[in-house]
């Protein structure tokens, strides 16, 4: 994969985000799960750049739409990095009910990686 700047990468994950939320409250799935790859492709390139992603990832907790902060402290958890952060802000968006299905995916979010088992991916075996 090529070198990705860091501004690309915030823009893939505010864009893709942005798009999440629409396509979810619009039930547009099929839109919204085009959008998956794209964000599991600069995710898998900050898996081999943690560095980039310890500058990129937190600047994203401060937007204002709720996907696009939970998808950065999504990452954040499975990449081990802002974890302390990443927990509080995902604990924020699962304990307020005006964010509706959105609070619920990150009480989701928060289980699972509690259990051990949060991946955004499933890893080849190989």
């Amino acid at each position: 994969m090529k070198e990705l700047k860091k501004e690309e990468i915030i823009n893939q994950y505010i864009r893709s985000g942005l798009i999440r939320y629409e396509t979810t409250l619009s039930g547009d799935y099929k839109k919204g799960n085009k959008e998956y790859p794209k964000t599991l492709k600069v995710f898998k390139y900050l898996e081999k750049n943690i560095e980039i992603a310890k500058e990129t990832l937190p600047l994203l907790f401060e937007h204002e739409n709720v996907e696009v902060r939970a998808i950065a402290s999504a990452h954040c958890l499975a990449l081990g990095i802002c974890v302390k952060e990443a927990e509080e802000i995902l604990k924020e968006i699962a304990n307020n009910e005006k964010y509706g299905i959105f609070s619920f995916t990150a009480q989701m979010t928060l289980k699972v990686w509690k259990e051990g088992n949060l991946k955004i991916y499933q890893k080849d075996k190989n």
